[in-house]
Formats: C-alpha cells, structure tokens, sequence
C-alpha cells in the first residue's frame, strides 16, 4: 500500500552469466533501500520504485570493451541520496541517518555488498540522485 513497483524490462536483453543467488540479492539491497528512503512517500501514497532493464552496446567497464552489457536500473521517487554521501555509498557502513539505520535494523553493508557482487560478476554498479529521482544502475556484460 502506498508503493507502486513499476517493471519495464527490454525482452531482448541477452544471456549472461551469474551467480543468480548474488545477484538477486544485490538487487534486494538497493530496492531496500529504496524503500527504506520511501517511507514519507509511502504514508503519503505516491511512492514509486521503477526495475528497468535495457541492452547498452559497446560498454567500457575497468577499461575492458564489452560488444554487450545488461543495463540495470533502480530508480525511485525518494528524497535522494545526501551529496556528502553519494561519493561513499558503496562503502561499508557508509549510512545516513545512524539512529533511523538502527532502528530498521540496516548494518550498513547493503550498497557494498551490491558493488562486490557487482565487481565479481565483472560489471559497474552507479549512482545518480537528487531529490525526488534516485538510480541506481548496475551494468554486466553479456556473454
């Protein structure tokens, strides 16, 4: 209630390979967080996460070219990630509000665990947020 999740997947996204147990749980991370930062919204009614996948062509990642990639992203209409933590965020325990964090139980590993998995698998995990438009874009080459 309160939250609309909103799927727009591209069909013709190819193969590739993965540890899907890894991934899925990269991918709950950020929609966690997603939702924690939603609260407001969620009570208020208007809460939107968007899942939106593409094919990016010709993708550079840690300075090896890929043909292929699988372009994800998690976009919400949240508050935004505070400018003094978007350099920090994939770090471990890099958190916002500590007592919020404690309270939701958050340890703090969410976002690091995502660009390890993210980095394992061979692909970049970013961020682009501002106040009401938040993504988080995970990019895998393809087979």
């Amino acid at each position: 209630r309160g939250l609309t999740i909103e799927r727009d997947y591209d069909a013709s996204v190819p193969d590739f390979r993965g540890d899907r147990e890894q991934l899925i749980q990269a991918l709950l991370n950020i929609v966690r967080n997603a939702t924690q930062a939603l609260e407001s919204r969620i009570d208020a009614g208007d809460a939107r996460i968007v899942l939106r996948t593409r094919v990016a062509r010709q993708v550079t990642i840690a300075r090896a070219r890929h043909r292929l990639a699988l372009d994800l992203h998690v976009i919400d209409n949240g508050p935004g990630v505070p400018g003094t933590l978007q350099a920090n965020v994939f770090e471990r325990f890099a958190r916002g509000d500590d007592a919020r964090n404690r309270a939701n139980g958050s340890t703090g590993l969410g976002l690091s665990i995502v660009a390890a998995v993210t980095k394992a698998h061979g692909g970049r995990v970013e961020l682009d947020s501002r106040p009401g438009d938040t993504t988080f874009s995970l990019v895998l080459p393809a087979v």
